[in-house]
């Protein structure tokens, strides 16, 4: 068990990845458009690689230069949770260089780069370390054994007798060396070992790496997608229909080409795009014109909590059942306790700091696209069907992302950016305005959740029901009638909800033992876009479930860890993890003089977390004291970037807590940070983080943090108060934070 302590106020099977193909792993056709950020950690100045023929792709995932640089060719993107960091630290032991010997470059699109749990090449869902290291590891253990082949050709002295350290092979009993780069041209024609041998002690492994990523975002010298500069580039503002589905009516193009600096105008899906030789010059034309919009479109409305659709589809449904476990009709009948509840849970936007942005250039046989971005094997095929361009003619650059959190999956933005840089023949760089990113997101989907429990004479949970009204979460990643291939995806004909589960993801594999559970789900079809956000569906429902176990200690009358021990009786992975919250939170004892605690436990994206709030309310002011996090992800690979990713987490979900978005006719009703306010530094609580390392399957740890914060929190709030909160954010419930 590792402990981290931070006060920030003063008070899998390799499936897809077979590495015997020399088509995945052999790769320099593969890279030639990767955007290396540096030669070594911290030098984040960009520049193109340079060609293949001067860096030898020894697999798809290592380049070596002459000069014995490695670089490591990243699937995944980086947006601050450091899964680049820990993916080159594993591949640079098998390599025997120390982690800041490997440079970073970001893969374009390739089968070779695809999640191998969802063949898809995306960052996402707390994945990246989990899919990704042991991968890191063969690839470099496999490159490692074709560099000592090669150099034992080479030096005519039998492999083992070589060894490898700080980028030269060194022949023992002799002093002939040779550099990494002396050989990888040689190692990139040999065949790829089935079974490379790892290293036994990889020195990363459960140390803390320094992050390549920081020191150029701290001298500014790192760039994102708003920071990329190309030749003869123009700038873009966009304004779209304030209603979803609206549209571009009426706009006054002689007018606005008179503004300074304006070369074009184009019209794009529901919008118009004003093309500058600056930002600036195009935002100011654009926001200064009189643009009409259509009176058509969405018509949500959503001002004083869920729309009255969700009460209604609650009561008729129809329902698709996710899960039937057991007699539930038979547990009611015979409980000595039932109990019902309903919760709600809203709207949310993305809020990325770095608002969405795009540069693309568009020629007749080519198309390049740089960009911050979590899905490049979407925006690759949507670049395909707008520029009508093969998959093999179109390059995607990533950038450091300022703020992905699931936004970035999708490329809504990108194809705006296309189809403006095809209509002007010059690369454009397209910036929204911070109103056009709030109120033009794909939210995360409000939900409501009606649940029922049964206790017998006991005081034991014997039933459990979820009823979830919920819109996709997946419609616009994965949209109808396709779906990229995976192995319990094989029934084309399958309804939606079977498919698409983060409605009810976290519920269907609690980590309790009930003996008699349903889970229902109502899909529910809305005017506006919803997608996934950080946590996806393991937030909301994990709110709700720990809600409620808590409503039914409090039922029962015993006391919400107790009651929680007996139900986790054949868990004992869990068992250890919340009592380790539980004891370094002082449980046992009282708290302080005035305040309360909560307790809640999570199990999602492969690990399990548990936490305690410690608050006090006055005058329905809430102040957070202190927050306890338990993680148990497996192991801890680097424990910095797994507390950075929890403490993060932590404020996510605090300020989820006080956030929301709501809608009047379609119309998102928030333009900026005036409105929708996250946590603030001085309002931020201390926190510590308690690793455990189990030995268990890795899980990841970049959404788990935030995940059982809400109930926690709002359970410290009735431990305080006696008040129940069922709706978030907490303005709902009468609350707000101090």
């Amino acid at each position: 068990m590792r402990k981290r302590f931070h006060g920030l106020t003063e008070g899998a099977t390799l499936q897809g990845t077979d590495i015997n193909r020399r088509r995945l792993l052999h790769g320099a056709g593969l890279v030639a458009g990767a955007l290396v950020l540096g030669a070594r950690w911290g030098a984040a100045a960009p520049q193109k690689r340079r060609s293949g023929r001067e860096a030898h792709a020894v697999t798809a995932w290592v380049q070596i230069a002459p000069d014995s640089s490695v670089t490591l060719i990243a699937s995944q993107s980086e947006m601050g949770q450091g899964t680049t960091t820990t993916l080159a630290a594993a591949l640079a032991d098998e390599l025997y260089l120390s982690p800041e010997r490997v440079a970073i470059a970001f893969a374009p699109f390739a089968p070779a780069y695809r999640d191998p749990v969802y063949n898809w090449m995306f960052t996402g869902n707390s994945q990246s370390t989990s899919s990704f290291y042991d991968v890191m590891r063969k690839m470099g253990a496999a490159a490692r054994e074709m560099l000592i082949a090669a150099a034992a050709t080479r030096l005519h002295v039998p492999a083992d007798r070589l060894t490898m350290r700080d980028g030269i092979i060194h022949a023992s009993g002799t002093r002939r060396t040779l550099r990494l780069g002396e050989i990888a041209a040689a190692a990139a024609q040999l065949p790829i070992p089935a079974a490379p041998a790892l290293r036994a002690d990889p020195p990363s492994a459960g140390r803390s790496v320094a992050r390549w990523d920081i020191p150029g975002k701290v001298e500014g010298s790192a760039v994102f997608g708003i920071d990329v500069t190309v030749p003869d580039m123009l700038l873009a503002a966009v304004r779209s229909a304030p209603r979803f589905g609206g549209r571009l009516t009426q706009y006054d193009a002689a007018a606005i080409k008179t503004k300074p600096g304006v070369v074009a105008l184009v019209e794009v899906p529901g919008g118009l795009a004003v093309v500058a030789k600056t930002y600036w010059q195009a935002r100011s034309a654009l926001y200064s014109a009189a643009l009409g919009f259509s009176d058509d479109g969405a018509t949500l409305d959503s001002g004083t909590g869920l729309p009255t659709l969700y009460a209604d589809k609650l009561k008729t449904g129809p329902f698709f059942s996710h899960k039937a476990v057991g007699d539930l009709a038979k547990a009611r009948e015979g409980a000595a306790l039932k109990l019902d509840a309903v919760y709600q849970i809203p709207f949310q936007a993305h809020a990325t700091m770095e608002p969405m942005n795009c540069t693309a250039e568009v020629r007749n046989d080519a198309c390049e696209i740089w960009a911050p971005l979590q899905g490049v094997e979407m925006v690759q095929n949507v670049a395909a069907q707008v520029t009508g361009l093969p998959l093999e003619k179109i390059t995607v650059h990533r950038t450091l992302i300022g703020g992905g959190f699931g936004r970035r999956l999708l490329a809504d933005f990108v194809k705006q950016t296309l189809i403006i840089a095809k209509a002007v023949g010059r690369p454009v760089k397209l910036i929204w305005s911070r109103e056009e990113d709030m109120q033009h997101d794909f939210y995360r989907p409000g939900m409501l959740h009606a649940i029922s429990g049964a206790l017998d004479q006991g005081g034991s949970v014997t039933a459990l029901a979820h009823r979830v009204v919920s819109p996709s979460h997946m419609l616009y990643i994965i949209p109808r009638g396709f779906l990229p291939p995976m192995a319990d995806w094989s029934d084309p004909a399958a309804p939606p909800e079977k498919i698409d589960t983060m409605a009810v993801e976290g519920l269907l594999d609690l980590p309790y033992d009930i003996p008699n559970q349903s889970i229902d789900q109502h899909r529910l079809e809305l005017d506006v876009p919803v997608s996934v956000w950080r946590t996806t569906g393991h937030g909301p429902n994990n709110f709700v479930l720990e809600s409620f176990i808590d409503e039914l200690a409090m039922a029962a009358k015993a006391d919400p860890l107790t009651f929680r021990r007996v139900l986790l009786a054949k868990n004992a992975r869990a068992r250890k993890l919340l009592n380790l919250a539980a004891e370094k939170a002082g449980w046992d004892s009282p708290p302080p003089a005035g305040r309360a605690r909560g307790i809640a436990l999570a199990s999602a994206f492969g690990g399990l977390v548990a936490n305690v709030a410690e608050l006090s309310v006055t005058d329905n002011l809430v102040k957070v004291h202190r927050i306890v996090a338990a993680v148990d992800c497996g192991r801890t690979i680097d424990p910095d970037i797994a507390e950075g990713n929890i403490l993060g987490g932590v404020v996510w979900g605090l300020s989820a807590m006080r956030t929301e978005m709501t809608f009047n006719k379609g119309a998102a009703q928030l333009a900026n940070f005036d409105g929708f306010t996250p946590l603030h530094l001085s309002e931020t609580p201390p926190c510590e983080v308690h690793f455990v390392d189990s030995g268990e399957k890795l899980g990841g740890t970049g959404e788990l943090g935030p995940v059982p914060l809400h109930a926690a929190v709002c359970n410290a709030i009735f431990a305080a108060t006696g008040k129940r909160i069922r709706a978030l954010p907490l303005e709902r419930s009468g609350f707000s934070f101090a």
